[in-house]
Protein backbone atom coordinates (compact mmCIF):
# COMPACT_ATOMS: atom_id res chain seq x y z
CA UNK A 1 0.00 0.00 0.00
CA UNK A 2 2.79 2.40 0.93
CA UNK A 3 4.62 1.53 -2.27
CA UNK A 4 1.50 2.46 -4.31
CA UNK A 5 1.17 5.78 -2.47
CA UNK A 6 4.84 6.62 -3.12
CA UNK A 7 4.49 5.65 -6.80
CA UNK A 8 1.36 7.81 -7.15
CA UNK A 9 3.13 10.76 -5.48
CA UNK A 10 6.08 10.45 -7.90
CA UNK A 11 3.74 10.31 -10.90
CA UNK A 12 1.91 13.43 -9.69
CA UNK A 13 5.20 15.26 -9.12
CA UNK A 14 6.47 14.32 -12.56
CA UNK A 15 3.20 15.40 -14.15
CA UNK A 16 3.30 18.79 -12.45
CA UNK A 17 6.91 19.31 -13.54
CA UNK A 18 5.94 18.59 -17.13
CA UNK A 19 2.91 20.90 -16.91
CA UNK A 20 5.14 23.91 -17.54
CA UNK A 21 5.24 27.46 -16.36
CA UNK A 22 1.91 29.20 -16.60
CA UNK A 23 1.60 32.64 -15.05
CA UNK A 24 -0.92 32.87 -12.20
CA UNK A 25 -2.13 36.39 -13.08
CA UNK A 26 -1.66 39.33 -15.42
CA UNK A 27 -2.18 39.68 -19.16
CA UNK A 28 -0.58 36.27 -19.86
CA UNK A 29 -2.50 34.46 -17.10
CA UNK A 30 -2.67 30.71 -17.62
CA UNK A 31 -0.47 30.80 -20.73
CA UNK A 32 2.32 28.20 -20.85
CA UNK A 33 5.66 29.92 -21.43
CA UNK A 34 7.67 26.75 -22.15
CA UNK A 35 8.23 27.61 -25.81
CA UNK A 36 10.09 30.80 -24.84
CA UNK A 37 13.76 31.06 -23.98
CA UNK A 38 14.62 31.80 -20.33
CA UNK A 39 15.36 35.44 -21.24
CA UNK A 40 11.99 35.77 -23.03
CA UNK A 41 10.17 34.15 -20.10
CA UNK A 42 11.80 36.68 -17.79
CA UNK A 43 10.56 39.58 -19.95
CA UNK A 44 6.99 38.24 -20.02
CA UNK A 45 7.03 37.40 -16.29
CA UNK A 46 8.35 40.80 -15.19
CA UNK A 47 6.09 42.72 -17.59
CA UNK A 48 3.04 40.74 -16.42
CA UNK A 49 3.88 41.33 -12.77
CA UNK A 50 4.20 45.08 -13.33
CA UNK A 51 0.96 45.17 -15.35
CA UNK A 52 -0.91 43.36 -12.57
CA UNK A 53 0.57 45.64 -9.89
CA UNK A 54 -0.72 48.72 -11.75
CA UNK A 55 -4.18 47.15 -11.99
CA UNK A 56 -4.02 46.77 -8.20
CA UNK A 57 -3.10 50.45 -7.82
CA UNK A 58 0.57 49.75 -6.98
CA UNK A 59 3.78 50.99 -8.55
CA UNK A 60 5.67 48.66 -10.91
CA UNK A 61 8.22 46.46 -9.18
CA UNK A 62 10.53 45.59 -12.08
CA UNK A 63 10.43 48.59 -14.42
CA UNK A 64 12.09 51.88 -13.51
CA UNK A 65 10.64 55.34 -13.99
CA UNK A 66 11.79 56.67 -17.37
CA UNK A 67 13.07 60.09 -16.38
CA UNK A 68 13.85 60.95 -20.03
CA UNK A 69 10.22 60.64 -21.11
CA UNK A 70 8.25 63.87 -21.37
CA UNK A 71 5.55 64.23 -18.75
CA UNK A 72 2.13 64.83 -20.28
CA UNK A 73 -0.07 67.45 -18.63
CA UNK A 74 -3.00 65.07 -18.20
CA UNK A 75 -3.22 64.43 -14.48
CA UNK A 76 -0.38 62.04 -13.79
CA UNK A 77 0.53 59.62 -16.59
CA UNK A 78 3.98 58.09 -15.99
CA UNK A 79 6.36 56.14 -18.23
CA UNK A 80 8.48 53.20 -17.10
CA UNK A 81 11.21 51.19 -18.82
CA UNK A 82 11.59 47.51 -18.07
CA UNK A 83 13.93 44.87 -19.38
CA UNK A 84 12.51 44.25 -22.88
CA UNK A 85 9.29 46.25 -22.43
CA UNK A 86 7.86 49.69 -21.70
CA UNK A 87 5.02 50.33 -19.29
CA UNK A 88 2.88 53.44 -19.41
CA UNK A 89 0.67 54.06 -16.40
CA UNK A 90 -2.18 56.17 -17.73
CA UNK A 91 -3.72 58.53 -15.19
CA UNK A 92 -5.63 61.08 -17.21
CA UNK A 93 -8.18 63.59 -15.93
CA UNK A 94 -11.47 62.74 -17.62
CA UNK A 95 -15.10 63.75 -17.60
CA UNK A 96 -18.19 62.27 -19.19
CA UNK A 97 -21.62 63.81 -19.57
CA UNK A 98 -22.67 67.42 -19.21
CA UNK A 99 -20.06 69.94 -18.11
CA UNK A 100 -20.28 70.55 -14.38
CA UNK A 101 -22.83 67.81 -13.67
CA UNK A 102 -21.39 64.76 -15.42
CA UNK A 103 -18.87 62.23 -14.22
CA UNK A 104 -15.52 63.65 -13.10
CA UNK A 105 -12.47 61.52 -12.43
CA UNK A 106 -9.63 59.70 -14.16
CA UNK A 107 -9.05 57.10 -16.81
CA UNK A 108 -6.40 54.88 -15.23
CA UNK A 109 -4.52 51.70 -16.07
CA UNK A 110 -1.47 50.05 -17.63
CA UNK A 111 -0.31 50.05 -21.26
CA UNK A 112 2.33 47.37 -21.81
CA UNK A 113 4.44 47.80 -24.98
CA UNK A 114 6.97 45.43 -26.48
CA UNK A 115 9.42 46.23 -29.29
CA UNK A 116 8.48 44.81 -32.71
CA UNK A 117 11.55 42.57 -32.55
CA UNK A 118 9.97 40.81 -29.54
CA UNK A 119 6.31 41.07 -30.60
CA UNK A 120 6.32 41.00 -34.43
CA UNK A 121 2.60 40.26 -34.76
CA UNK A 122 -0.22 42.72 -35.34
CA UNK A 123 -0.32 43.89 -31.72
CA UNK A 124 2.67 44.75 -29.59
CA UNK A 125 0.66 46.45 -26.82
CA UNK A 126 -1.65 45.18 -24.12
CA UNK A 127 -3.94 47.72 -22.50
CA UNK A 128 -6.33 47.75 -19.55
CA UNK A 129 -7.95 51.15 -18.93
CA UNK A 130 -11.08 52.11 -17.05
CA UNK A 131 -12.75 55.15 -15.56
CA UNK A 132 -12.51 55.84 -11.81
CA UNK A 133 -14.06 58.61 -9.76
CA UNK A 134 -11.54 60.55 -7.67
CA UNK A 135 -12.61 58.62 -4.57
CA UNK A 136 -12.36 55.25 -6.32
CA UNK A 137 -8.85 55.97 -7.62
CA UNK A 138 -7.69 57.19 -4.21
CA UNK A 139 -9.03 54.00 -2.64
CA UNK A 140 -7.27 51.87 -5.27
CA UNK A 141 -3.90 53.61 -5.15
CA UNK A 142 -3.88 54.67 -1.50
CA UNK A 143 -3.62 58.31 -2.55
CA UNK A 144 -0.41 57.87 -4.59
Amino acid sequence: MLRHAVTLALILLAGSALAGTALPSGPFQGVELDTLSPAQREIITQASEDFERVLQGKKPKNAALDEQAPLPADGGTLFYAGKGYRLTVIKSLSSFGNAGEGLQGYVYGPVLSFPKSFAPGNMSEIVSLRFYTNQQLQALTGGE
